[in-house]
């Protein structure tokens, strides 16, 4: 069940990214600041683009797993929480 909610998070920063980057929130403004075209745009390589950032926001999201259970295993012994939901962690 881990893995598939990992895989679920790291989709989330893609889809901020296709909401952030269309053209009707700040995709123009971006496209004008960095110089980007559309012609540009077009001759990417999309499978590449998505791929990559799929892979980083995935060893993102293991990453992040790992520090949050981490913190919460260190709080609940720095409170001497020894309720059952934290004892999993320890």
């Amino acid at each position: 069940m881990k893995i598939l909610v990992t895989f679920i998070a790291a989709l989330v920063p893609m889809v901020v990214g296709f909401i952030w980057y269309n053209p009707k929130v700040f995709g123009t403004i971006w496209m004008n600041e960095t110089g980007m075209t559309h012609e540009r745009a077009k001759t990417a390589n999309m499978a590449k683009t998505f791929g990559l950032t799929f892979l980083l926001s995935l060893m993102m999201a293991f990453i992040l797993q790992t520090i949050v259970i981490h913190q919460s295993a260190l709080q609940s012994l720095v409170m001497n929480d020894t309720s059952e939901a934290t004892k999993k962690w320890l």
